[in-house]
């Protein structure tokens, strides 16, 4: 019980941070996305969601909803980030809706992966760097786990707090790594 209420308000204080850090991040000239953020899910969590609509066809992606999917199966979506922060930025998305990135199935991670990877190979055909990551919760802007695929060099100043939560282990976590921890904590 003592635990759990510790954890309500590490998520509270957390979720506050979070705000401020996105206000911050959002600031000047660029696109601003639709935020998405809760404490206790909403019963109609998939009518409210950005994702969960671009996941079931409702909106299409991109800024004023004109970009195509890049990818799409029975399970899971992938699309260019609206503000993308590295020469080319994809998200791939479940279409069920997944808080973040410590509630999904291995399955399903591993198939996010794999479909990271195959992206990869279709848009990074010069094979420069490239990064997968999940922005760890409460950071990310959008409460539906996504996981960006970047193919680097990054994009915007080198001082913005986007970049840096690209960036910094602080702010992310890899699939790998994510998988690791779930072998280790079944």
């Amino acid at each position: 019980k003592h635990s759990c209420m510790l954890q309500h308000v590490y998520e509270m204080w957390l979720g506050a941070l979070s705000t401020v850090i996105s206000s911050l991040v959002m600031m000047g000239d660029s696109p601003k996305p639709e935020v998405f953020r809760y404490i206790n899910e909403p019963s109609n969590v998939a009518e409210k969601c950005i994702f969960c609509k671009i996941g079931d066809g409702r909106v299409k992606p991109g800024k004023h909803g004109r970009d195509d999917l890049v990818y799409e199966n029975e399970r899971i979506i992938a699309f260019h980030d609206i503000s993308p922060g590295a020469n080319e930025h994809i998200l791939v998305v479940p279409k069920e809706h997944v808080k973040n990135c410590w509630q999904l199935s291995p399955e399903l991670l591993y198939e996010m992966d794999h479909v990271a990877d195959q992206l990869l190979d279709k848009f990074n055909s010069e094979n420069n760097r490239s990064r997968k990551l999940f922005i760890r919760p409460p950071f990310n802007s959008v409460y539906h786990v996504h996981l960006h695929v970047m193919v680097l060099p990054f994009t915007g100043s080198m001082c913005s707090v986007r970049r840096l939560g690209f960036m910094s282990p602080l702010f992310h976590i890899s699939p790998d790594k994510l998988k690791k921890y779930f072998e280790q904590n079944p």
